[in-house]
């Protein structure tokens, strides 16, 4: 049976960074980096690169895990193999609403992926007429990088505005003002019903019967923790909020970790665990737990840098909102 001192799970940003910390803070330790076979070319090529210049300290198996006894664990090809620390950085899944037609071509699941992200908005480029589902921050930036560009976007939200999880009323208007003052729309109370097309999405029907033509469709539904290992593993975990984590980011098992999309994150405001995490503060996490695994440091931070995000993204709300002024208001002076 081959030993591992620590053992991380899955092919993410996550993941790399936390092996690459663990590397650097133990180079007494053999890490493994074991996630299966998938489409992550990108990643993938990452993850093989921090393998072949670790001098044979980072090994990286791809197989998945189907169970465990104590440290030990058993993949798919029955191999087994023992681990002091693991850490599961399995990130999340776009959800798929139940949309008749969804399966038509241009139509796309914003993921949380880096790379999937460029590609998606690569193919919309080649569009001309948007519409994204979903109002929540992706669904945003998305339709405001994509007005810049030049394109009709339609944006639909099934609250009554937008951003409705994440900021209050006041930021909702000023995305809304940004994105109307660029040419888009923005329609409220409203669902996307049914994709319409033969092949490819032509239009779409929305919950009214109101009908859009467009020739791409971005569904921003949000997105679902990949916990199926967590099962296998016996540990805490809810299907819709992610693997059940300490303040240290340990799991129901102490000598198991879980970081990123995957882990349950705590809502300050709300008092109950939440699904909102920003990149920059999952590659933290990352960094943290690869350098600590064995000598455990308190998540101290987590609220500050949360306000930190805040504050930044509301400066650069108003910023916009003030190049908008300054610019209607030379019209306004030409015109006069």
């Amino acid at each position: 049976m081959q030993k591992y001192n620590i053992v991380i799970y899955g092919l993410t940003e996550a993941a790399l960074v936390c092996a690459n910390s663990a590397a650097k803070t133990y180079p007494d330790k053999n890490i493994a980096l074991i996630f299966p076979d998938n489409d992550k070319k990108f990643i993938l090529l990452l993850a093989e690169n921090l393998a072949s210049n670790s001098n044979g300290r980072i090994s990286v198996l791809h197989k998945s895990i189907t169970s465990r006894e104590a440290n030990i664990l058993i993949l798919d090809d029955n191999e087994i193999i023992g681990f002091e620390k693991l850490v599961i950085a399995t990130g999340s899944s776009p959800i798929k609403p139940n949309i008749k037609g969804i399966e038509k071509e241009g139509v796309f699941l914003i993921d949380k992926d880096f790379q999937s992200i460029n590609r998606t908005k690569k193919l919309a480029l080649k569009c001309e007429k948007i519409v994204v589902f979903g109002g929540d921050y992706l669904g945003v930036e998305f339709t405001d990088e994509l007005l810049r560009e030049g394109k009709s976007v339609t944006i639909i939200e099934r609250s009554n505005r937008l951003l409705p999880s994440s900021f209050d009323s006041e930021i909702s208007l000023s995305a809304q003002y940004i994105i109307e003052s660029q040419g888009g729309a923005v329609i409220l109370n409203n669902k996307v019903k049914e994709v319409i097309g033969n092949n490819r999405v032509e239009s779409v029907k929305l919950r009214n019967e109101e009908t859009l033509n467009c020739d791409f469709l971005l569904i921003s539904s949000g997105s679902r923790p990949n916990v199926e290992v967590a099962e296998k593993l016996k540990i805490v975990f809810d299907y819709d909020r992610g693997i059940l984590i300490d303040d240290y980011f340990r799991t129901s098992d102490k000598d198991i970790f879980a970081i990123g999309d995957c882990a349950a994150k705590f809502d300050f405001f709300r008092g109950d665990l939440c699904s909102f995490l920003m990149q920059s503060l999952k590659l933290r996490e990352a960094e943290l737990v690869g350098s600590n695994v064995y000598s455990v440091i308190y998540n101290r931070g987590k609220l500050s840098s949360y306000l930190t995000y805040q504050k930044r993204l509301l400066g650069r709300i108003k910023n916009r909102e003030n190049e908008y002024e300054k610019s209607h208001l030379s019209l306004r002076t030409m015109q006069s």
